[in-house]
């Protein structure tokens, strides 16, 4: 990170220990979260398509509706993190082909050029 404040410390050090918490979620628990998640789903649209709701089919919906908020939540972070990881990724690689074309390398011209349009408004430099 670019800035010595304690502040973008502490968020550069939050943010590599939620990154690497994501990171370690296993292919085969992501698997499982979507699995039950389409579960979850399917019985909702049931629920959803039912024509006579009784006072307790409302307040489970309520209750699932509770539940259901965190766990959005979560992915909807896991989503922001990964993406913010993705987007570092994406412009260290650029300013190392930049860099590699700017001392003469060819190739990273070739990337380099194929890349720029897509940065070059939001690239200070």
């Amino acid at each position: 990170m670019n800035f010595d404040d304690k502040f973008s410390k502490d968020f550069e050090e939050q943010f590599q220990k939620h990154l690497q918490a994501v990171r370690g979620i296993s292919p085969e628990d992501f698997e499982k979260i979507k699995q039950n998640l389409q579960i979850v789903f399917k019985l909702l649209e049931k629920f959803k398509n039912k024509p006579d709701k009784t006072p307790e089919d409302l307040e489970q919906l309520a209750a699932i509706t509770s539940r259901l908020k965190p766990l959005l939540q979560n992915i909807e972070d896991i989503n922001l993190i990964l993406g913010e990881s993705l987007n570092r990724q994406s412009i260290a690689y650029y300013e190392n082909v930049k860099k590699l074309a700017k001392e003469g390398d060819k190739e990273a011209e070739k990337i380099y050029l194929d890349l720029k349009m897509y940065f070059e408004k939001f690239d200070p430099n």
